[in-house]
């Protein structure tokens, strides 16, 4: 934390004339800033006005931040003047790790830090950003903080750091199965390592991929998470007739999950013959019925859809 001390009884600055902030002629209203934050801003106003980039300027960037971590101004002025004074960037990172657990999901912070990493390049410890954001995930049970995997993403990318992240993905997984930010991270890894040249994946990926979602859907039914990565590797929806055969004895088992029925529904209607479409109207009944009574009104609109498709074969 920056030193409290008034700005104005400080001999360094007495050649600062303080900036005030401009609200116009009528205060229509005014908001109550506490006086320290307030003079902080009016001095920081006037630094950033005479475009100095010095260690006094550094100095009240960070005082600045300690009053207002979303200062958006402030952060980027702060990296000016660490450029323009050749300040280490790992030294910042050890500041801007001492905010990001009092301001997990700040999103000024993640791109200060990143663009501290970006500074040091081949340099910067990669693997210790990994550690980094593992321990901000762990902070507070929060695993789903967007700004720690956007994060993440980046540097797994950047520095190639691909190995052991599906295992940490699975320990999130046996934590939380409803972990949406760690299915989306094992696609995001999954997509980044095993494409073919054209972009798209192997046989082998898809259906060992596809056994991953079974996995978690038969110990809960109705978790929408591993429905929905099951989707992303069934690409064309017609090209997985085991699945459906799968689906389909899961729908007599599971009348209730709501999650079994609309797959069936987009494959039927994805096959597109009389037989198919037939099969998807009554789908669709059950989900009017009982297993979606929520969206029964969606539903009666796909039923009418396929209903119309039936009548122009």
């Amino acid at each position: 934390m920056a030193d409290e001390k008034p700005i104005a009884q400080r001999e360094e600055w007495a050649d600062v004339v303080p900036l005030p902030q401009d609200d116009g002629p009528a205060k229509i209203c005014a908001i109550a800033y506490l006086p320290d934050f307030e003079e902080s801003m009016n001095y920081f106003r006037a630094i950033v006005q005479r475009d100095e980039r010095s260690e006094r300027a550094l100095w009240l960037t960070e005082r600045v931040i300690d009053g207002n971590a979303a200062n958006y101004t402030a952060w980027y002025y702060r990296a000016k003047c660490l450029e323009d004074l050749g300040k280490d960037p790992r030294e910042e990172l050890k500041f801007v790790e001492e905010l990001a657990f009092d301001n997990a999901k700040n999103y000024q912070v993640w791109h200060h830090r990143r663009l501290m990493v970006e500074r040091l390049g081949d340099a910067a410890d990669g693997a210790a950003e990994l550690q980094f954001t593992t321990e901000i995930l762990d902070a507070d049970d929060d695993s789903k903080n967007y700004h720690a995997w956007a994060h993440r993403q980046w540097v797994l990318k950047r520095f190639k750091l691909w190995e052991g992240e599906l295992e940490y993905i699975e320990q999130l997984l046996a934590k939380d199965q409803r972990n949406n930010s760690a299915w989306n991270q094992r696609y995001f890894v999954v997509s980044n390592t095993s494409r073919r040249e054209d972009g798209s994946f192997d046989r082998a990926v898809v259906e060992r991929e596809i056994e991953f979602a079974f996995k978690y859907i038969a110990r809960s039914p109705n978790n929408q998470s591993p429905w929905n990565y099951l989707r992303g590797f069934m690409k064309p929806l017609t090209a997985f007739p085991s699945i459906v055969e799968r689906c389909e004895e899961m729908s007599k088992k599971y009348i209730l999950c709501a999650h079994v029925f609309s797959l069936l529904v987009d494959v039927y209607e994805s096959e597109g013959t009389a037989e198919s479409l037939q099969k998807g109207i009554d789908t669709c009944g059950q989900l009017i019925e009982r297993a979606d009574i929520m969206r029964c009104k969606y539903w009666a609109y796909r039923k009418e859809q396929l209903e119309k498709k039936v009548a122009a074969l």
